[in-house]
């Protein structure tokens, strides 16, 4: 994943920051209806996942950060990281055919799942598969360093 992507303030942003603590990935758009389903479970799973996983949102609008964050905002999505891929680069590196799609990334970036199409994330049982998968690869829980 060598796409960089830009932070809220529009600056540089690489995955590799996030690399030492799981990662749940999802790409998605304002203009996307099962994207903004899916934002408040992902918001809730933050919370639920604090510490152990964390939860990236990445943004494909054209608008970038300004088009987003108002959006977010707007919705109390407040708990997850905030990315923003306004050329689709690494949404394409990745392979995304369709919105929403997740990724949920090893602590060492090496073992990824994919989920296509919109998740309830903040279900026990969405919870306890993620937290199985990650344990299963021998994923530490341990925040990364920034």
């Amino acid at each position: 994943m060598s796409s960089t992507l830009l932070d809220q303030d529009e600056k540089p942003l690489s995955l590799d920051v996030f690399e030492g603590m799981p990662i749940l990935i999802n790409f998605w758009a304002t203009w996307c209806p099962p994207c903004v389903a899916e934002l408040p479970a992902l918001d809730r799973a933050s919370d639920k996942l604090a510490g152990q996983v964390r939860v990236l949102l990445i943004s494909v609008d054209r608008g970038g950060s300004k088009r987003a964050l108002p959006f977010l905002r707007d919705r109390g999505i407040s708990r997850p990281h905030y990315a923003f891929d306004p050329n689709g680069a690494l949404s394409r590196e990745m392979g995304v055919r369709g919105l929403p799609t997740s990724f949920l990334v090893t602590a060492d970036q090496r073992h990824c799942w994919v989920y296509e199409g919109p998740r309830e994330w903040d279900d026990v049982t969405m919870i306890a598969e993620l937290k199985r998968l990650l344990e299963d690869h021998g994923s530490p829980s341990k925040p990364p360093t920034v």
